[in-house]
């Protein structure tokens, strides 16, 4: 198998997670099942393409073992020696439920421009699911260690099985820059041995203790009031899977009754319908919100927040001028502290693009600067 001799000897039984928490991972990041991937899941610039399932420690709880998924797909061409770079694509919001991991699905046309356009430049990318996404349990939105680990395992059993270089860049969009993120920084302690060299953001939410739902809201005016906001379904997603942890929690004092039905389906629905429904039902903070989900954020952001702001490697930062699903500001925030924190950043603003827009266009910038990255000695 591939580096896993490499990796075989970089893993040891206990490794140091936390000063208070040490866990075994001496058998995560191993494959699982390998299949073809559905065809119609499939990229165009990929020669071949696999649906792997593979262990990871559990995240969201900080113990235990479980099984996650993830894509992979080779570039068309010679293999290059020692193996294909790879891009580490973590994907944005698709729902909570399992159905609606991205290995499971076709991928938006806005995704497969952006993947396909990395595989044509001869990076392999491998594209976690993240638990609960294609596998069991409920999906826990934005836990940042649930995420992080999830992705460097999987990372991890991507080496093992493939003809891959332990050259890696994470690069996400949204949901997926805040797991990108937070796994460029669980990685020097969970998983040493993996070679990232670069990471790559669009879209990218920030939570800290300054965090509240003022950042995330505009209260709306007369004029608005009526307007949905596709920043509702976030919100419900974050519920959701803070009741999951703690059943005592009641829906009605977080939420009013107009929300109460959507806050019901997000448990099933996908991050498009839901959104739809939403929008057509015009739920805001106005007429969906109470004052309580401020606790709701408040208790949330241990789960939210990145382990660290100070990256070992350079990252890169795309931000939409007009950027309403994570707002502007909140980005521009995220870059700043990131940059205060001493990591080496390159941060680009698209004004004018909203939070979808901005993905493609940034490649002008966001390919320069992959290409330019050097492999660590």
């Amino acid at each position: 198998m591939y580096l896993k001799k490499l990796v075989n000897q970089s893993l040891v039984v206990f490794t140091l997670i936390s000063p208070l928490t040490s866990i075994a991972i001496a058998k995560t990041g191993t494959v699982v099942t390998k299949m073809p991937l559905d065809p119609a899941h499939g990229l165009l610039e990929a020669k071949s393409q696999y649906r792997i399932e593979y262990t990871a420690v559990d995240g969201v709880r900080g113990k235990g073992e479980r099984t996650d998924s993830a894509a992979v797909f080779i570039p068309f061409g010679p293999e290059p020696e020692g193996g294909w770079p790879v891009i580490v694509w973590t994907h944005g919001t698709v729902g909570i439920n399992s159905d609606c991991a991205p290995s499971l699905n076709t991928r938006t046309a806005r995704d497969s421009q952006y993947l396909n356009t990395w595989l044509s430049l001869g990076y392999a990318v491998v594209a976690p699911d993240y638990p609960g996404l294609g596998s069991d349990g409920m999906h826990h939105y934005l836990n940042a260690q649930g995420e992080g680990w999830s992705v460097l395992d999987g990372i991890r059993a991507a080496l093992t099985e493939f003809p891959l270089k332990n050259e890696l860049v994470l690069v996400g969009q949204s949901q997926g820059a805040h797991a990108a993120f937070a796994a460029a920084g669980y990685q020097p302690t969970y998983a040493p041995e993996l070679n990232i060299i670069g990471t790559v953001l669009t879209g990218t939410p920030y939570f800290s203790a300054e965090s509240d739902v003022a950042s995330l809201f505009t209260k709306s005016d007369d004029k608005n009031q009526s307007s949905g906001d596709p920043k509702i379904p976030y919100i419900f997603y974050i519920w959701q899977s803070a009741a999951d942890t703690n059943p005592t929690l009641k829906a009605e004092n977080y939420f009013q009754n107009a929300a109460l039905a959507q806050l019901d389906e997000a448990k099933a629905l996908c991050i498009s319908p839901l959104t739809q429904k939403v929008m057509h039902n015009r739920l805001n903070m106005n007429n969906s919100l109470t004052p309580n989900i401020q606790s709701l954020l408040t208790n949330a952001l241990p789960s939210l927040s990145y382990p660290t702001l100070k990256i070992t490697h350079p990252v890169f930062i795309g931000i939409g001028g007009d950027d309403i699903n994570v707002p502007t500001a909140m980005q521009q925030q995220f870059a700043k502290d990131v940059q205060a924190a001493g990591t080496h950043t390159n941060i680009h603003l698209y004004p004018g693009l909203d939070h979808s827009g901005a993905v493609n266009p940034s490649l002008r910038d966001s390919v320069p600067f992959v290409l330019g990255l050097k492999d660590k000695p």
